[in-house]
């Protein structure tokens, strides 16, 4: 915000994130986001935070392995360098900026999805699967946080229940169950 010497809004709000950690906002500022590539553009009102996340992604990349096409744009030219992240945007402005494109590498390998704001890299990297680091970030407004998270919680409790009653019939019958059932 800073380097770009936007007037900010005394703004009062609070991130709930993972791991119940909650952020506490006092200022915010508004910008027009508009693509490099295309001619998309919108406002945002964005919170002001000291960081977003760890510097991502955590170590350099090289991605000539991966058999990515030629002559894309990419929304970060960058996206193979550790970086901080300057913006998050929101699941109400991110199924706005995808579009129909997405090219898949080998297992193990990123997906890339094009974007509004150029083609972007996600999923798993093969470094990210040698060293292990792997982030997730969640975001949502304070309004339908409990109810979203306890739908997440019944459809896990619904996986875990289905798997349960299909693993027995997949791998035969439980041999602790059966031996003590015959003694």
């Amino acid at each position: 915000m800073q380097p770009l010497r936007l007037s900010r809004t005394q703004t009062r709000a609070t991130i709930h994130g993972i791991s119940n950690v909650n952020t506490v906002i006092q200022h915010s500022f508004s910008i027009q986001l508009r693509s490099r590539h295309t001619d998309w553009h919108t406002t945002l009102d964005c919170a002001i935070l000291p960081n977003i996340t760890r510097t991502t992604p955590s170590s350099k990349l090289d991605p000539s392995s991966w058999m990515l096409p030629e002559n894309i744009k990419f929304a970060d030219e960058h996206f193979n360098q550790p970086g901080s992240i300057d913006l998050l945007i929101g699941a109400d402005l991110f199924y706005e900026v995808l579009r129909p494109g997405r090219s898949t590498c080998p297992v193990n390998y990123p997906v890339l999805q094009e974007t509004a704001l150029g083609w972007i890299v996600c999923g798993r990297t093969p470094a990210a699967t040698q060293n292990g680091s792997q982030y997730t970030s969640l975001s949502r407004e304070d309004s339908c946080l409990k109810s979203n998270l306890n739908r997440f919680w019944e459809v896990e409790h619904m996986e875990q229940s289905t798997m349960r009653e299909q693993l027995p019939n997949k791998m035969g019958p439980n041999p602790i169950e059966t031996s003590s059932l015959s003694e």
